[in-house]
């Protein structure tokens, strides 16, 4: 087998195996997770502007180049503990662990220039609360993959700019009934859909100094076929019933500090509103989220992470009700990574802690009970990294 067959059998095989793998529901900054690598996650999510992994070109994919060649693959288990109380006190949602996969290669294609790709999951979010809830065994469960063919290059010693090509795909699941809305049940029974989309990434990278590193990243909206099982039900009040990821832009900042730490720093524009299903549906607002982290090199094959990250609900209290299925309140991360390095590769590990947020409708619909959601969540993973 020659070497380009080589470099070919392992991106299909590394694609393949994520692909296998349930994309399972994932709610911290609305939808979406707080990081893309296990780096980042470690630091916050904080990735915009530092190269610290191959999964770095998921957060902007100009930093591909500064990586370079390599793969990796990763898993991180999801712990979501979801409860909401319709009047009867809280009922928890029975299901709360999931796995969460994801991975990249990238190849040389000349001078300064690299090309590959990232496998990420698109974003989700799910229930499943047992009958005391609303008479039923009743819950959604939203997931998805984005797969990105990237290509990136040093254009000059201070400038890196990078492009990716994004493929969506999402799966959604019902179950039970649903609670009521003005023209019947949200959905009837139990059914499932899925939809394919696309977008497409630009990123810079821009050494403006020996240790100073900032990070520009534009994320197109993520343009999704409609899921006819649920437009006409779930969705139907939206305008557009195709659940579109919106556009994102990220800019951050990588800070050295002597020789052994640096700072990052990234803030991302979601603007939720702007797509009908977040918007005319699950009535959410737009976030603004800052990402904070900071990482120590203790020796030649160790280095430790520590992060925060912020970003408030989107669910204004006067749509507790009409999320009482995607209880998306998150808002406080706290996290802790580290990498160390073998000889055959690095091995990358983070955990992260979101304490409990709690929300309540208000002012309460005539006629309903004062709804309440609330989460807490808790989320480790390890990737394994080799670089060519």
């Amino acid at each position: 087998m020659t070497t380009q067959s080589k470099k070919l059998a392992m991106t299909a095989a590394i694609t393949a195996a994520i692909a296998a793998t349930p994309m399972s529901a994932l709610a911290t900054n609305g939808i979406l997770q707080h990081g893309n690598g296990i780096v980042s996650m470690g630091a916050g999510g904080a990735g915009v502007a530092n190269p610290g992994e191959g999964m770095s070109a998921a957060d902007n994919p100009a930093l591909a180049a500064l990586v370079g060649p390599g793969w990796s693959i990763q898993a991180t288990a999801f712990n979501p503990n979801r409860s909401a109380n319709m009047g009867r006190g809280y009922v928890e949602s029975d299901s709360s662990w999931f796995l969460i996969p994801g991975g990249h290669w990238f190849t040389d294609v000349g001078d300064n220039s690299v090309a590959g790709l990232t496998v990420t999951p698109m974003g989700g979010l799910g229930t499943d609360y047992p009958p005391a809830l609303f008479g039923t065994q009743t819950g959604i469960e939203l997931s998805g993959l984005l797969i990105e063919p990237t290509a990136a290059t040093k254009v000059t010693d201070n400038i890196t700019l990078g492009f990716g090509l994004i493929f969506g795909y999402q799966m959604m699941e019902s179950e039970g009934a649903g609670p009521q809305g003005p023209n019947g049940p949200f959905f009837p029974t139990t059914t499932d859909d899925s939809a394919w989309g696309w977008g497409f990434e630009i990123g810079a990278a821009i050494q403006a100094g020996p240790s100073t590193m900032i990070g520009l990243d534009y994320q197109s909206e993520i343009w999704m076929e409609d899921m006819d099982e649920f437009g006409n039900y779930l969705f139907a009040q939206a305008s557009d019933p195709a659940l579109n990821l919106p556009a994102i832009v990220t800019v951050g900042i990588t800070q050295g500090i002597g020789e052994n730490w640096k700072l990052s720093f990234d803030i991302s524009d979601v603007p939720w509103s702007s797509v009908a299903v977040f918007d005319e549906v699950f009535g959410w607002e737009d976030q603004t989220v800052y990402k904070l982290g900071a990482e120590v090199q203790l020796n030649d094959t160790l280095a430790m992470r520590f992060g925060y990250n912020r970003g408030e609900t989107p669910i204004p209290d006067s749509a507790v009700m009409q999320n009482v299925l995607a209880p998306a309140v998150t808002e406080d991360h706290f996290t802790i990574g580290f990498t160390k390095k073998f000889d055959a590769g690095n091995l990358h590990g983070f955990y992260a802690y979101m304490p409990e947020a709690e929300q309540t409708q208000n002012p309460v619909p005539p006629g309903f009970p004062a709804a309440q959601i609330k989460m807490d969540q808790n989320a480790f993973g390890l990737s394994w990294e080799v670089n060519l």
